[in-house]
C-alpha cells in the first residue's frame, strides 16, 4: 500500500514538474542587458534609446506570459537585448564624448593662461630691458660698456647676463624676425668703427643663436658711427652712441 502511495506522489511531482514554466535563455538575457543598461549611465544620458529597450523587453514578457515556449517571445527578447545594450552603448560613446569636451575644454584653458603668463612674463621682461616701441618694431637698446670692453668685440661676463634676459624676451614674442645693430661713438675713422660695429653686432648675435633664438631669423648690421644718439662732444654723450640695438621686427615675416 505504501509503495503504491509513493508511486502516486512521484507521479503527482512529475507531472507538476512537467507543468512548470520554462524561462528562455533569450529573454534571461534580454532581462539581464536591460538591468544592466537601466542601472548604468543610459538613463541619464539616452533616455530615449534606454525607454525603447524598455518597452522591447514588455513585449517580450507579454509574449512569454501568453506563450511560454514559441519563437515570437525568443525573437522578441532577442531584439530588447539588443535595444538594451545598443542604449548601453550609446551612453559610452556620451560619456567618452563628454568626458574628451572636457579635456579639450581644459586643454584651452590651460593654454589660455599659459599664453597671458608668457604676455605677462614677456612684458616685465622688455620693461626691465627698457624697451620701447618705434616704427620699425621693439627696439632694445644696450650699453656697448656692459656688452664689451672700449674697442673690443668680446662680450664681457656681464654681457651673458644681459643677453640671457633679451633671449627670454625673445623666446616669448613668436618667430620675429630681428636686426642687431651695432653703434660706435665718433672717434676713429670711419672704416675703424664700421667693423668694429659690425663684429659686436655680430657677436651679439652668435650669442642669442647659439642659446636657440633661429639663425635665420635674426641678422646683425654694423651702423659705425653714423647713428649717433647723443652729442659725441662729451664723454656721457659718446658712452650713449656706444650701443647694441636689437630690433624685434612687429610683422610675421617670412624667413630670409
Amino acid at each position: 500500500m505504501k509503495t503504491i502511495q509513493c508511486l502516486i506522489f512521484i507521479t503527482v511531482v512529475a507531472v507538476f514538474a512537467g507543468c512548470a514554466t520554462v524561462t528562455p535563455n533569450e529573454l534571461i538575457s534580454a532581462r539581464m542587458a536591460y538591468e544592466r543598461a537601466s542601472t548604468g549611465p543610459a538613463a541619464q544620458l539616452v533616455p530615449a534609446d534606454l525607454h525603447k529597450a524598455h518597452e522591447a523587453l514588455d513585449l517580450a514578457e507579454q509574449s512569454f506570459a501568453k506563450d511560454s515556449d514559441s519563437y515570437k517571445t525568443k525573437d522578441l527578447s532577442y531584439v530588447a537585448q539588443r535595444k538594451s545594450e545598443l542604449a548601453e552603448a550609446l551612453a559610452t560613446m556620451a560619456t567618452d564624448k563628454a568626458t574628451k569636451a572636457k579635456a579639450d575644454a581644459d586643454f584651452q584653458k590651460k593654454q589660455t593662461e599659459i599664453v597671458k603668463e608668457t604676455k605677462t612674463e614677456l612684458s616685465a621682461a622688455l620693461a626691465a630691458l627698457a624697451a620701447k616701441e618705434e616704427a620699425r618694431g621693439t627696439v632694445i637698446t644696450l650699453s656697448g660698456s656692459v656688452l664689451f670692453q672700449s674697442a673690443q668685440s668680446t662680450l664681457l661676463p656681464s654681457a651673458q647676463v644681459k643677453l640671457d634676459e633679451v633671449g627670454t624676451a625673445l623666446a616669448g614674442v613668436g618667430p620675429r624676425n630681428v636686426i642687431i645693430e651695432g653703434h660706435t661713438d665718433s672717434q676713429g675713422s670711419e672704416s675703424y668703427n664700421q667693423g668694429l660695429s659690425q663684429r659686436r653686432a655680430d657677436a651679439v648675435r652668435n650669442y642669442l643663436v647659439l642659446h636657440g633664438y633661429p639663425a635665420d631669423r635674426i641678422q646683425a648690421i654694423g651702423m659705425g658711427k653714423g647713428s649717433p644718439i647723443a652729442n659725441n662732444a662729451s664723454p656721457e654723450g659718446r658712452a650713449n652712441n656706444r650701443r647694441v640695438e636689437i630690433i624685434i621686427q612687429n610683422n610675421l615675416s617670412t624667413s630670409r
